[in-house]
Parts: structure tokens; C-alpha cells; sequence
């Protein structure tokens, strides 16, 4: 249990809000998808960028149950990707609309949501 929580906040601190560093006007974000008291979701839960950046998520998937792929979606823009279970897959996209977007397992709707607010 600690060490489940210990992984969210490390993912939730240094991953998604911060960014990797990158070049000017580009933006470099890791997601895990991981099972925390039996919810399967996408950590960190809320990503911020800025308009008009170019966006690069790299996604691991980590739910060691099965089904051994989780969708990663972002439906505003054109986002929608199926994760394997140890098979990580980069996203790229260019956050040219301004506001909050869902960001949601497109193969199983009822696991838990995030977002992307640019």
C-alpha cells in the first residue's frame, strides 16, 4: 500500500504538471496507468500546458490485472491510443485549443477520468 502511494505522488509531482525538459514551445509528459484501490487510473490526473505547444506524452501502462490494455484519450484533440501492459506508447499533438479536456480510458469508460487543462 505505501509503496502504491509512494508512486502516485512521485508520478503526480515530477512527471505530469512539471514536464521533461524540451525545447521551446514543446512539452514532454509521462503517464502511468496503475490500479489504486481497485481503480484503474492514469497518473498524474491533470496535465497543464500551454496553447499552442506541441505535446508528447510517453504511456506506460502498469495494471498488472487483466485485461492487459487501457486506452488513453483526449477526444478534442483526435488523441486515442490502446497501452499494453509493458509495451509503453508516445502520444504528439499540438494544444492548439484553450480550456479543460477530459482525458479518459476510451476501452473501458468507467475507470476514473483526468485532465488536460491548456
Amino acid at each position: 500500500m505505501k509503496g502504491t502511494a509512494r508512486i502516485v505522488l512521485a508520478a503526480a509531482l515530477g512527471l505530469g504538471l512539471i514536464g521533461l525538459a524540451s525545447a521551446e514551445g514543446e512539452r514532454e509528459l509521462q503517464a502511468v496507468n496503475i490500479n489504486y484501490e481497485g481503480n484503474n487510473v492514469w497518473t498524474p490526473g491533470t496535465y497543464v500546458v500551454k496553447k499552442g505547444e506541441k505535446v508528447r506524452v510517453k504511456l506506460y501502462n502498469r495494471v498488472k490485472a487483466d485485461p492487459n490494455v487501457h486506452g488513453f484519450a483526449i477526444d478534442e484533440f483526435n488523441v486515442k491510443v490502446d497501452v499494453y501492459r509493458d509495451k509503453p506508447e508516445t502520444v504528439e499533438f499540438v494544444a492548439d485549443k484553450a480550456g479543460l479536456f477530459r482525458i479518459w480510458c476510451h476501452l473501458h469508460p468507467a475507470h476514473l477520468p483526468g485532465q488536460l487543462l491548456v
